[in-house]
């Protein structure tokens, strides 16, 4: 009988070795810290759900501590590239009741699509739907919200970089710096401060400097997760120069309920939010 030979402990050693290798690689490979860019994409892609409905509630006081309200209803819908479109949104004004029926409208084009964001507005009063010039980007019930800031932006239009990791009431968080790479004037801030969660990526603290490189303003914000969606659900921002904060609470939210593609239209925009199913 034949025996099977042993192997020699040459070839044992250059196995060890190489199971060490590889398993120090993988572990490397793990370890890989994430780029600041990577980070920040992370926080822009995290899954919103297919479209959304809510209702907004601003407060919004200024530095006399007087108080003024508006209640919002928005609906928004994902379209992940198709035809050019990155998402469309209809915004219903809904009180005071001198600006309930006021409609906004969006369809927001990808970059490089060829075409440009579409923004319109209802006046009820006078029954006219109006385009919103290029380069406008008024706040949310006149507040320091805007339009642009509730939108995931695209990580190609800045240069990152990671500050420091910094930890807070036991969350861990990434502290990025976003500054722009070419002047935008829908984009009006030398550079942006995000502060991000390392565990689900989610942006709770944002701080927008002006052009001059002084704080303009600062963003708290909390999430809330609706199925395998994260949504806000509270924001405050609050004006550094101004000292006017704006609270923004978000209620009666539903995610993925198949919104129709009829809702986003100027006809929708005529009949009111009280049409909507």
């Amino acid at each position: 009988m034949r025996r099977t030979p042993k192997p020699s402990l040459w070839f044992l050693a250059c196995l060890v070795l190489l199971l060490v290798s590889q398993n120090g690689l993988a572990q490397e490979d793990q370890e890989t810290p994430l780029t600041a860019e990577e980070i920040v994409r992370r926080s822009e892609e995290v899954h919103p759900g297919k479209d959304h409905a809510s209702k907004l509630t601003f407060t919004i006081r200024d530095q006399d501590g007087n108080e003024r309200k508006e209640v919002l209803r928005r609906y928004w819908k994902a379209y992940g590239g198709k035809g050019g479109l990155e998402y469309k949104l209809i915004v219903f004004n809904e009180y005071p009741p001198d600006k309930k029926g006021n409609v906004f409208l969006e369809w927001a084009y990808r970059p490089g699509s060829g075409k440009e964001t579409e923004r319109k507005f209802y006046l009820k009063f006078l029954n006219t739907i109006n385009k919103v010039p290029k380069g406008s980007d008024e706040g949310f019930a006149s507040s320091d919200l805007k339009p642009s800031e509730m939108a995931p932006r695209p990580t190609g239009l800045d240069n990152h970089s990671l500050l420091k990791e910094e930890v807070i009431e036991s969350r861990s968080y990434y502290v990025i710096e976003s500054s722009p790479k070419k002047p935008d004037p829908l984009y009006p801030y030398s550079k942006v401060v995000k502060w991000i969660t390392q565990d689900d990526f989610l942006k709770e603290r944002i701080e927008y400097y002006d052009l001059k490189g002084d704080l303009f303003k600062e963003q708290i914000i909390t999430w809330k997760k609706i199925k395998d969606a994260w949504v806000w659900e509270k924001v405050v921002t609050t004006n550094a120069q101004t000292k006017v904060q704006t609270f923004l609470t978000i209620s009666d939210i539903k995610v993925d309920t198949g919104l129709s593609e009829d809702l986003f239209t100027e006809r929708a925009m005529k009949r009111g939010s009280d049409d909507v199913p």
